[in-house]
């Protein structure tokens, strides 16, 4: 089910308990991917939820990215996000503990280390567009504290 590394010197080790645990260059690795964020990101939206359907997560995660309802997603669009969730995306979280993953029926049920990652997520599931980006004009003075706020907060 889970894959753990002994953590090296300098990779500092987050437990939920003594049986649980995840080094913080696993979590930032496992977050580096916007769409691993915004699986984590609805999990923490529907606390009240113990296990969710595939389906229903790749459609809400497509329909975020895309800046649309669920019920306005084009087939290529839920089909993009539910490929890469079903191959690769869920497989990794899988593989690290943080969620189990049931492929062949489509169930995921977070797991205690799920926890670990909500202080590196946004506020909200739908706060802003996964692939949000900020532009820096050549005018050096505008690039300020907010824009390395901005980036940092991601």
């Amino acid at each position: 089910m889970s894959i753990q590394t002994p953590p090296t010197e300098d990779a500092a080790v987050e437990t939920v308990d003594e049986h649980l645990s995840i080094s913080k260059d696993d979590l930032f690795h496992l977050l580096q991917n916007a769409r691993r964020r915004a699986v984590l990101r609805y999990f923490a939206a529907h606390p009240e939820q113990d296990e969710f359907n595939m389906r229903t997560v790749a459609e809400a995660i497509a329909a975020w990215e895309n800046e649309t309802t669920v019920e306005q997603l084009t087939s290529d669009q839920r089909q993009r996000v539910y490929i890469a969730l079903y191959q690769s995306h869920l497989p990794k979280l899988d593989d690290y503990g943080v969620i189990e993953y049931n492929q062949s029926r489509g169930l995921i049920v977070p797991t205690p280390l799920t926890m670990l990652f909500e202080p590196y997520l946004d506020e909200e599931f739908d706060a802003a567009p996964i692939d949000q980006r900020i532009t820096v004009s050549n005018d050096r003075s505008s690039f300020g504290l907010s824009a390395v706020r901005s980036l940092l907060n991601r």
